[in-house]
């Protein structure tokens, strides 16, 4: 599995340790052959569930302000997998493809660098 870049670290470990997973999915996802896509963005969308899960978890521990916010994000971005992968199953992985592509990867960054991050100063200022 690939490393995540020092750049997308937020400094707690269990939220990096969840995104070097991602990271690691999402570069297989990236490289898979039209073969093993289907299984690649399967194991996308689980990890990416027990994720947010997890770090739903962490908000509750929390008296955190942008809860609500974060987590309408978390949902928005299960249903445009959701959506992609069932363009897996009715066999238009162009669409899907392209959405790995273009799409996956720059909502992780974007979405870590800003409310994961602010997530981890919180969890930092709580202990």
């Amino acid at each position: 599995m690939s490393q995540l870049p020092d750049a997308l670290k937020v400094g707690v470990d269990s939220i990096d340790q969840r995104h070097e997973e991602f990271w690691g999915l999402f570069e297989a996802l990236k490289n898979a052959s039209d073969s093993d896509f289907s299984a690649a963005f399967d194991a996308v969308i689980l990890h990416t569930q027990r994720h947010f899960a997890e770090e739903e978890a962490d908000m509750e521990h929390l008296v955190y302000a942008n809860k609500a916010e974060h987590k309408q994000e978390h949902q928005k971005a299960l249903d445009e997998m959701n959506y992609f992968r069932e363009k897996v199953s009715s066999k238009k992985l162009i669409f899907a493809k392209a959405y790995v592509k273009d799409r996956l990867g720059d909502w992780f960054r974007t979405h870590l660098l800003n409310m994961d991050s602010d997530l981890a100063r919180m969890i930092i200022l709580s202990r």
